[in-house]
């Protein structure tokens, strides 16, 4: 790609300017029910054709629309406009957008197959920050918002591994679903404990994976890696191949896998034979 066109390419968000002496030759008319009057959010075809295959077809497939004023429902202006500054390039401060307003653009970025933005949304949402007194309002908005299915489960896992770090036992998950028991989010606060309740049993089932990968002790227990300086200690194995058996001089910096249970040990080459 040459200069010139690097340099076009990069600078898009100048183009929203129309003081650079390049029209733009679409106009979008927001026809938000909250509003008290149409809104418009001017752009130009082939950015938008580029950046989505849905504007693509509008605008130059066999069934293109030939209007210069495109209405659009079901969503906001600010939604909307952002979602133009983002196939713009422009910078977009994140942070400062409420999650009602993440899952328009949620929504925007479906309708309009914009997967980096939908992707940007969904970690926008994942790392939002959360405290004991805001989750589960935070999950009831993602309930609210359910049409929006792989979005709002994102954040309501969020929810829920936030909870899970913060209720460590069954008493404070017990004193916490009391402080919503009567009121309207109780429903909320207890998908979350049960979504809990699946994480824990997932964090087993991975666990317990795990440990049928590990090479076992005579006895059936597991074998864990030791890092730990314990001094000398001799590899137990009896294969004819173990280049320190019968040997006791081995360091503590040698690597070795340890049954925790009956003190049986492994030098890294039998353990991997």
């Amino acid at each position: 790609m040459s200069i010139i066109h690097r340099q076009f390419w990069s600078k898009k968000e100048e183009f929203l300017d129309s003081s650079n002496g390049i029209p733009t030759d679409v106009t979008f008319v927001i026809e938000d029910n909250n509003a008290d009057q149409a809104q418009e959010v001017k752009a130009h075809k082939m950015f938008l054709a580029v950046a989505s295959p849905v504007f693509r077809k509008m605008f130059y497939g066999s069934a293109k629309d030939t209007r210069d004023v495109i209405p659009v429902k079901e969503t906001t202006k600010e939604a909307f406009e952002t979602m133009i500054n983002f196939i713009y390039e422009t910078d977009i401060d994140w942070e400062t957008k409420s999650i009602v307003e993440l899952f328009y653009l949620a929504n925007m970025a479906k309708k309009y197959l914009i997967d980096e933005m939908i992707e940007c949304v969904q970690n926008v949402l994942a790392t939002m920050p959360l405290s004991l007194d805001t989750v589960v309002e935070t999950a009831e908005t993602a309930e609210e918002f359910n049409q929006f299915e792989e979005t709002s489960e994102a954040l309501l896992d969020h929810c829920a591994m936030f909870l899970k770090s913060q209720l460590t036992t069954a008493s404070s998950c017990f004193k916490f679903a009391a402080q919503y028991s009567d009121t309207d989010m109780n429903l909320t606060t207890l998908k979350l404990l049960g979504k809990i309740a699946d994480l824990e049993e997932e964090e087993l089932k991975i666990e317990m994976e795990k440990e049928k990968e590990l090479k076992k002790c005579p006895a059936g227990h597991p074998l864990m890696l030791d890092t730990v300086q314990r001094g000398r200690w001799r590899c137990n194995s009896k294969l004819p191949s173990c280049n320190c058996f019968p040997k006791y001089a081995l360091y503590a910096s040698t690597i070795r896998y340890r049954c925790l249970t009956c003190d049986f040990d492994n030098c890294e080459p039998c353990y991997k034979t």
